[in-house]
């Protein structure tokens, strides 16, 4: 059946919104160019985009779409590197199915749905001590779905086997609309009749495996893993058990056969412990001679990176000596106890001590030290993206698999060949089980580069298959990089059963057409446009934008706004709903290996059209003292105004107003507002305001806004802190940060205010702040004067800026603390995005870790954003409050008693969603408490 592509996408859409409801169907532009893309190299339109809740979602959607041959393609997280996310015609989105239906310890499984992610069914799978094994670099973002469609692996193959080895069961919509129970059947069950009898194409699939039995055996590749064409090989494997394994022909199609709805995987036993190895040779010849060995000692992971990857990622930031020829990162886990992980750890170390090595072996047992020294394998291929602007690492023969004994020799080949190509490249894999990942790094908007991309991928893939006798497709799928080359790996007799299968399941050929079956060459829909841009597209950011967390739809996503900001055709007045919905969090920036800071994009588009009604307050606010005294006015009111019922009135009646600030803004009754201060910070601490001729401290405290206007003890508890530091600092004139100011796109009024705090400020051998948004802001004015006359001025106010806990953690004065705590409390850390983004994590952590008087505890989710971002509360406070469920569910589960941050807006968004659950405090007064204690101790012991 030929497909019929509507002339308009809207007929699509108005059709599949009856079907499901309009929340669930999006065709809006800014939406399709969000789904345009994935992580490959690859771009396709869509006609519109569902957004799939429920399995009736999923039956409709196909139901529709089969008798009017519309494409469809199931998509969840967008990280695969083949372009097997993106289609033509309907994208069936998944994420928002993303439950975990039901764990069984005792037998060790689990039912799930695709759409949740890797890390976060891993996160709730240990509270149960259980772990899904396969893992692969992009675990992080990448969702069950698509592991599933793709047979993903990773790193711990070598224990734990790809998913195609961990599935018990799926749930499957079959191009008829019903759905297939795809278990493992035995041959002599009833049941299996019935099946065969109801699903004529799963009775084609058992008559194709059943009469081509020696065809497959013949061509079963020789290698460890392959994920090439359909897994014939599989179910002819259980049925010479006597089996019928239904789950090992769809594992790995790739949307091709049916759409999942849920899956029954396998789960392991968490590791009693672990250790992780880095080790760099000098030799590469060396380290495929050391493997074999390695082997014996049982290891879950063995990966590789060669030389041309250390160069490419920078040895110098990383560490690796300039002398290693090849790195490799071997992890052991422990089967009984930390005894038997040390005595295999010895035996590792003897191995590699008979080769030469560049360094000593670096050993990490504790979890923190363990992910450092994975960091850079897996940032890897986003990182490559910083190497050169115009050059790009593109994945065309990424996924090749020889016998693990051979991947030194293929390796060798690979550096050889590029480099006769003259053109870099980074080579790395999982190398225990012989799977390379190749990535060459070119400009195929260049033609000479174009040809060699073309030139090399014919030709290293003819030689994997004739030299190595190895796969072209270990991990990562065929998708439309490699369909092209499924034939030629497995000739056409067992290519054209593929074909027979394939119409079978998907006769109307509607299920990702394009993707594994397709004679197109793969530089069919390549995005020349995008590979010349620095996002790769891995959607790192999206595994941390809370606004994704929260719709889950990529045009409400941090890739997704990247497209759409810097798509040829974008428009404000069309994607205004995306551009506004962004916090201005910076995880984006924080997560993202390439460096790309998408939220500046956001900004950067809101200073073309800034908002107005924020404007006249911002330029009230450039006032100080007439600002202040409105606050002073307010204070004295607030016992008047900010009562339930009155707060009720008041929201209800500014609504009209707030709507000019955004869509959504609303003064809602239920947000815990601070106390506002009748006397401010500066009149509090007057005496440290500088006088013209007097002698200054070496030390000046920004305090900000919030510290000053509210009543909150936060700018005392900073001020106290520093001086039992031996610090009496000094409170300069100052304005806004101007980080609030830009959120709603009056740039120039911010760096206004921004050149007054340059000359406040200069001079002061250190600049302290409490505010975590304030801190983010001063470190980031040099961006702001880039090339203008205060560059200079702005980059040395960067260099002095410290957070209080970097002050506290780096003071050599130790202010006294009581040995021990009658009120002992379990204090958790909720790290404030700006801060993090301004590269302060440790130090608050560690400084309340050493305070006696403190059970720390690391909170899950520490690291996520809470949904407050300065007014974000007041802007959007249903999807702000949606966000905190995270923080919430955190508390609850480490049953912390006190919440410590550094940021205003997040403590007002904390004590407005966690409403009692836990005390938030600033981590200046969680220090100031502990330093009461001791002083209150020494005066006891004194006495």
């Amino acid at each position: 059946m030929s497909l019929i592509l509507p002339e308009k996408s809207s007929a699509v859409a108005e059709d599949l919104r009856r079907l499901l409801g309009s929340s669930a169907v999006k065709d809006d532009a800014a939406t399709k160019t969000a789904y345009a893309v994935d992580a490959s190299m690859y771009r396709m339109i869509p006609q519109a985009v569902a957004l799939v809740e429920t399995e009736s979602h999923i039956e409709s959607v196909v139901r529709y779409a089969v008798p009017r041959g519309i494409p469809v393609t199931a998509r969840a997280a967008g990280t695969n590197l083949t372009g097997s996310a993106i289609g033509s015609g309907i994208i069936l989105d998944v994420s928002r199915m993303h439950g975990i239906l039901e764990i069984n310890r005792e037998e060790r499984w689990a039912r799930v749905q695709p759409g949740i992610v890797l890390a976060e069914l891993n996160k709730q799978l240990a509270r149960h001590g259980l772990l899904f094994g396969p893992d692969p670099s992009s675990g992080d973002m990448c969702k069950l779905g698509g592991m599933l469609a793709n047979n993903s692996a990773g790193p711990h193959t070598l224990r734990y086997g790809a998913v195609k080895d961990n599935v018990r069961a799926l749930r499957v919509c079959l191009q008829s609309g019903e759905w297939l129970d795809a278990r493992d059947y035995a041959v002599d069950d009833p049941a299996l009749s019935g099946l065969l009898a109801a699903h004529h194409a799963v009775g084609d699939a058992w008559s194709l495996v059943r009469s081509h039995a020696d065809l497959l055996a013949r061509s079963r590749p020789e290698v460890s893993k392959n994920s090439c064409g359909y897994n014939l090989f599989g179910v002819a494997d259980g049925l010479a058990r006597g089996r019928f394994d239904l789950p090992k022909l769809f594992v790995g199609s790739e949307g091709t056969l049916g759409v999942f709805s849920e899956a029954t995987i396998d789960l392991v036993d968490k590791p009693r412990a672990t250790l992780t190895a880095l080790i760099h040779f000098k030799r590469l010849e060396d380290v495929g001679d050391a493997v074999p060995k390695l082997l014996e000692l049982g290891p879950s992971a063995l990966e590789v990176m060669d030389a041309n990857t250390l160069d490419l990622i920078g040895r110098s930031k990383h560490g690796i000596p300039p002398d290693a020829a090849a790195t490799l990162l071997a992890e052991l886990d422990a089967r009984d106890d930390a005894a038997d992980l040390r005595d295999r750890a010895e035996r590792m170390a003897a191995v590699c001590h008979n080769y030469p090595l560049a360094s000593t072996i670096a050993i990490a047992y504790d979890q923190e030290r363990r992910d450092e020294l994975w960091k850079a394998r897996k940032a890897l291929y986003p990182t490559l993206y910083r190497f050169d602007p115009h050059k790009k690492p593109i994945n065309f023969v990424d996924d090749v698999v020889v016998r693990a004994e051979r991947i030194s020799e293929l390796i060798r080949y690979l550096e050889d060949f590029f480099h006769g190509q003259r053109v870099p490249v980074a080579i790395f894999g999982h190398i225990g089980n012989g799977n390379a990942h190749i990535v060459p790094l070119l400009n195929v908007n260049d033609g000479g580069d174009f040809e060699k991309m073309v030139r090399g991928y014919h030709e290293i893939h003819q030689t994997v298959l004739d030299r190595f006798n190895g796969s072209i497709c270990g991990e990562h799928g065929d998708g439309r990089v490699r369909a092209e080359f499924v034939r030629t790996m497995f000739g056409p007799e067992l290519y054209d059963l593929f074909v027979r299968l394939k119409r079978s399941f998907d006769p109307a050929g509607v299920f990702n057409p394009g993707v594994k079956i397709s004679d197109r060459p793969f530089t069919d829909h390549i995005d020349y446009t995008r590979l010349s841009k620095s996002c790769a597209t891995c959607a790192k950011c999206n595994a941390v934008c809370p606004v994704y967390d929260v719709f889950r739809s990529e045009d409400m996503s941090s890739r997704g706004w990247f497209e759409i900001l810097t798509d040829k055709n974008y428009s404000y007045d069309e994607s205004k709903r995306v551009v506004e919905a962004c916090l201005n969090c910076k995880s984006c920036r924080t997560a993202c290996p390439a460096g790309v800071d998408v939220s500046q994009l956001i900004l950067d588009r809101r200073a073309e059209r800034p908002n107005r009604l924020a404007g006249r307050i911002f330029a009230l606010q450039a006032q100080p003292e007439k600002f202040a005294r409105y606050l002073k006015i307010l204070a004295r009111l607030q016992p008047l105004w900010d009562r339930p019922i009155v707060r009720k009135i008041l929201d209800a009646a500014t609504r009209p107003i707030m709507r000019r600030l955004a869509d959504h803004a609303r003064l809602s009754a239920d947000v815990v507002l601070p106390k506002l201060a009748t006397r401010q910070l500066r009149d509090r601490h007057a005496d440290r305001i500088p006088k013209p001729g007097s002698a200054r401290s070496s030390v000046a405290y920004f305090h900000g806004c919030a510290a000053n206007y509210f009543d909150d003890g936060v700018g005392d508890a900073v001020i106290s802190v520093l001086r039992r530091h031996g610090v009496n600092p000094d409170l300069p004139p100052q304005r806004c940060s101007g980080t609030p100011i830009e959120t709603y796109g009056h740039r120039e009024l911010a760096k206004e205010g921004a050149r007054v705090n340059l000359q406040s400020f200069a001079g002061y051998e250190t600049v302290v702040t409490g505010c975590a948004s304030c801190t983010l802001m001063l470190k980031d004015y040099p961006k702001w004067f880039a090339g203008e006359a205060e560059q200079g001025a702005a980059e040395a106010l960067a260099r002095r800026v410290r957070h209080i806990s970097e002050f506290v953690a780096q003071s050599p004065v130790k202010p006294a603390v009581a040995a021990v705590s009658q009120d002992r409390r379990r204090v958790g850390y909720h790290s404030s995005c700006h801060l993090r983004a301004a590269g302060v994590t440790k130090e608050p952590r560690t400084v309340m870790a050493a305070l006696p008087g403190v059970d720390y505890v690391e909170m899950p989710d520490a690291d996520r954003c809470a949904g407050g971002a300065g007014t974000y509360v007041v802007k959007d406070f249903e999807t702000s409050q949606r966000i905190v469920e995270r923080k919430q569910r955190a508390v609850e589960q480490s049953g912390i008693e006190v919440v410590a941050t550094s940021c205003p807006a997040c403590m007002i968004q904390l004590r407005t969603g966690l409403r009692g659950a836990a005390e938030v405090k600033h981590v200046a007064q969680v220090l100031e408490d502990a330093y009461e204690a001791g002083e209150r101790s020494s005066q006891r012991s004194g006495s």
